[in-house]
């Protein structure tokens, strides 16, 4: 494992034939462009194999946060003739952001909804997507692959999933986009945490479908939706 604060060590990498990137420095944009692009050399002048990096569907090049932008930044630093970009969905697991969606709602029920929350949502299970980078080197697939659900779940629908796979009984409370930023803005601003932030907001307003048909196709795997996925977990 390496610590994109410290300078990469060449004998991480000594005798590896696939090295995959998914280190995250929160809200530090440089450290995650340059520490990615510090790895890639020295994967580079070991001579690994593939370079695999776990970017995010919200990676587009005229991303509203800085995690979309960054994962952008980190994207261009890959060849993608021979290197494997995974740009899951909302990953459904026990940590990440779905991990905090859950916490908060075993504690509290309220869930905002932004513009009457009718985001698109596409997910994809841990275990479905760890079984897509596995294929994908089985296949010495490269490119960019976006991997999620085909399947469009609104933001609403997915809270009301969510809710029932918890047995809790969801609040929903309609709020405009920009009240609501300018309320984290001002909980940011003094030091108060909120289960969600304005990154998220950002992300969440510039959420557009993707369709993953072709993408899942060349890999050969059929992904379980919203629905099978939270059964699948068990909560």
């Amino acid at each position: 494992m390496h610590n994109l604060l410290s300078a990469p060590d060449e004998k991480v990498l000594q005798d590896v034939d696939y090295f995959i990137h998914c280190a995250y420095a929160k809200g530090d944009f440089e450290l995650n462009v340059t520490g990615t692009k510090q790895l890639l050399e020295v994967s580079r002048k070991c001579g690994v194999k593939k370079n695999i990096f776990i970017s995010s569907i919200s990676s587009i090049e005229n991303a509203l946060s800085v995690y979309g932008k960054q994962k952008w930044a980190c994207e261009k630093l890959f060849n993608k003739q021979t290197d494997l970009i995974i740009r899951p969905g909302l990953v459904l697991g026990n940590g990440g952001l779905f991990g905090q969606m859950r916490e908060y709602l075993k504690t509290k029920q309220t869930i905002p909804l932004i513009s009457g929350g009718n985001q698109p949502m596409q997910t994809v299970f841990i275990n479905d997507l760890a079984e897509c980078i596995s294929t994908c080197i089985d296949k010495n697939l490269a490119g960019i692959f976006t991997i999620a659900s085909e399947e469009k779940t609104i933001y609403k629908e997915f809270y009301t999933l969510l809710c029932s796979a918890l047995n809790i009984k969801p609040k929903f409370v309609s709020v405009p986009y920009g009240l609501f930023y300018f309320m984290l803005s001002i909980s940011e601003s003094i030091g108060i945490k909120l289960p969600v932030s304005r990154e998220n907001l950002l992300g969440l307003k510039q959420l557009k479908y993707v369709d993953t048909t072709e993408d899942l196709k060349k890999i050969g795997i059929k992904l379980k939706n919203a629905s099978e996925s939270l059964q699948a977990l068990s909560l």
